[in-house]
């Protein structure tokens, strides 16, 4: 089957509302996902009270990274092949019973790792398949807001989860905390079985593309590549601001992360339907432009101010190029081909943060953290001019 008869197919629903049944229940399922998962930025302090180390620390929480790097080129090739719903199922019980035995553990143990290694498995699942099933129940001409929408459920959940767990924890105890975080796990679970998948009308003789053939076609691999600058960017940032604002006399640098989240969800919110009426690509530039300018603008900084602005400046550049992107590669991409190409991205923003988090620690060591976010920034800019001159256009933009 040919990539306009896909296409074809996707515009005859062009009218489909976006708040549809299986829209709020991808949605309410990955919601209470990213709630357990993102939870687990308290697990160091745990770690910690149980005498665990820095490194140990380091050991454990980057043991679901690199699962989620490794496993979900299989996720994506998977979801393409065998279809979407069940592999979102399998992603919420996943993460249910790899959390759950956290609540029992009062020492430290091997098992640790071996459950954030599931973690990272279960992110993979459940980010790929709700992904492309978020893609399949939208109107392609809703399909940019309609994943800005989504990813709403993990940006809320970076600030929300962590502060009620917080408060789980203070109130009664990490086991009640950990019993809590199943609970929401096993919810994402529940939910997903109510989910319709819609019918793929699909040849039997359609089998798609391999995974490299996807990296490689027609605008993915340029978009891969934006999409791993930025993470390198993106990653860098959340992870060395706390300790930067402290050297440049500013405590409360909760601010920045708060001015960010503010600016991402009125962005997504009240702007969400930019890039499907304007483009992809279109809207996808400047809003590259000033997220890289984000980063650069912390290279400039000597207090709070700086860092709201440059907070502002990286929350409106993320709540528009990232879901723009997303929306492009799965226009340009075949429904065959739609889990491999969403992984792909998914993989190019991990791993680019992960590599950018560790270079660009040592240039810190070496040459101060204002040195660090001017290089950092200039490297997204070199991922803006990337996508500018070879960007891919997507279907609706060429019609």
């Amino acid at each position: 089957m040919s990539q306009n008869t896909y296409n074809s197919k996707e515009f005859n629903n062009e009218l489909k509302p976006l708040l549809n049944r299986d829209f709020i229940l991808i949605t309410l399922s990955s919601f209470a996902f990213f709630f357990t998962y993102h939870s687990f930025i308290l697990l160091p302090v745990r770690i910690e009270e149980l005498g665990g180390d820095e490194s140990t620390i380091g050991f454990i929480m980057g043991a679901a990274t690199m699962a989620t790097v490794i496993t979900t080129p299989m996720a994506g090739i998977s979801v393409d092949r065998f279809g979407r719903k069940w592999f979102l199922v399998s992603g919420g019980l996943l993460m249910a019973i790899a959390t759950l035995p956290f609540a029992y553990f009062h020492t430290l143990n091997l098992l640790f790792p071996v459950l954030r290694v599931l973690h990272g498995a279960a992110l993979s699942l459940c980010f790929i398949s709700a992904g492309t099933l978020i893609a399949d129940v939208s109107s392609p001409l809703k399909r940019s807001q309609a994943m800005g929408v989504f990813g709403i459920c993990s940006i809320i959940n970076v600030a929300v989860a962590p502060f009620v767990g917080k408060v789980i924890v203070d109130m009664y105890s990490f086991s009640n905390f950990f019993v809590f975080d199943f609970a929401f796990g096993l919810l994402a679970f529940v939910v997903a079985l109510f989910i319709k998948e819609p019918e793929r009308r699909i040849e039997s003789d359609t089998q798609g593309r391999g995974f490299f053939k996807v990296l490689f076609g027609r605008g993915v691999l340029v978009s891969a590549f934006t999409l791993m600058v930025a993470g390198s960017g993106f990653i860098t940032v959340f992870t060395f601001v706390p300790v930067f604002a402290r050297r440049i006399g500013v405590e409360a640098f909760e601010f920045f992360f708060i001015t960010y989240t503010i600016a991402v969800l009125v962005v997504r919110i009240f702007g969400g339907w930019i890039p499907d009426k304007y483009g992809r690509k279109r809207a996808g530039v400047p809003a590259l432009l000033l997220f890289a300018l984000g980063v650069f603008g912390l290279s400039l900084a000597s207090g709070g101010s700086t860092l709201i602005m440059s907070g502002i400046l990286l929350g409106i550049g993320h709540g528009v190029f990232y879901p723009a992107i997303y929306a492009l590669v799965i226009d340009i991409s075949p429904e065959i081909d739609r889990g491999k190409a969403i992984s792909i991205c998914s993989v190019a923003f991990t791993l680019g943060g992960t590599l950018g988090v560790f270079a660009y620690g040592v240039a810190a060591e070496l040459w101060g953290f204002n040195a660090m976010f001017g290089f950092a920034g200039i490297v997204c800019l070199v991922g803006f001019l990337a996508f500018i001159f070879w960007g891919g256009r997507s279907v609706p933009e060429s019609r």
